[in-house]
């Protein structure tokens, strides 16, 4: 079955009895599963989590704007943007569907369309940080004043998400080769988030395109926190040739 089927509402699955203890797996639940998985940077299970929150309640735009942000991290751009115009039939012009939608034509290489959804985003009201973090995406190749505003906008904008919304800021900022930037916020988000394997993941991605001594601990951490994760092992291993190779060129 691929990921798209489990997308479709409709068809819960029965849910099994409890063992004692066992947490209730309700909407909340699967909501928190998912940021959870976020977090470690496993999209696909994220996905699922947001998927099966959207079975029990399917009027939570939390479950939808969280579906159509996983279709983006797996590169399901189309998809991402044919979920945003269902979930839009439930929240007509939401700035941040918009902003959504901008952003999967954006890196699908749209950006006509991605400007576009991101000015109608920013002319509605009630905008959320991801509006601004997605016009900051839609402009990153252009001037760099834009691109700063929106950022500290999303930041200044963001209350209980600020940490999320700070990772998502220097992940921009590493796709940009803001490397510096990006390490100041992403060691502001590992105080507060240290358990995060995605946090750790670009800390040691840039730390590394910086050469910086701390790039094996980070991604080392990041491998602790999930292990056996392909990205961070080849960015751990990718570094550690580099050294080997410095050393090699230095005798």
């Amino acid at each position: 079955m691929d990921r798209f089927s489990q997308l479709e509402f409709g068809d819960v699955h029965p849910e099994q009895p409890r063992e004692p203890g066992e947490p209730v797996r309700d909407v909340q639940y699967f909501l928190t599963e998912a940021e959870r998985y976020w977090l470690a940077g496993d999209f696909e299970i994220a996905l699922r989590n947001f998927c099966r929150a959207l079975e029990q309640n399917s009027t939570l735009f939390t479950g939808w704007s969280g579906q159509i942000r996983m279709l983006i991290e797996l590169t399901e751009y189309k998809e991402a943007d044919l979920w945003a115009d269902k979930a839009m039939d439930l929240f007509p012009e939401h700035p941040e569907l918009l902003a959504l939608k901008a952003v999967a034509n954006k890196r699908d290489n749209r950006l006509a369309k991605a400007i576009g959804y991101s000015d109608n985003a920013i002319s509605q009201n009630d905008l959320t940080p991801r509006v601004w973090l997605a016009r900051a995406e839609v402009f990153m190749d252009r001037q760099e004043a834009i691109v700063d505003g929106c950022l500290s906008k999303a930041i200044a904008l963001a209350t209980q998400d600020k940490d999320i919304i700070k990772l998502e800021a220097a992940r921009l900022l590493r796709r940009k080769r803001h490397f510096h930037r990006a390490v100041g916020l992403l060691n502001e988000v590992i105080i507060k988030m240290p358990k995060s394997a995605l946090a750790w993941y670009e800390l040691g991605c840039c730390q590394g395109h910086l050469g910086l001594n701390q790039t094996t601990h980070s991604l080392e951490e990041a491998l602790r926190l999930r292990p056996h994760w392909h990205c961070a092992d080849e960015a751990l291993q990718r570094f550690s040739r580099r050294g080997f190779f410095g050393r090699l060129f230095k005798r």
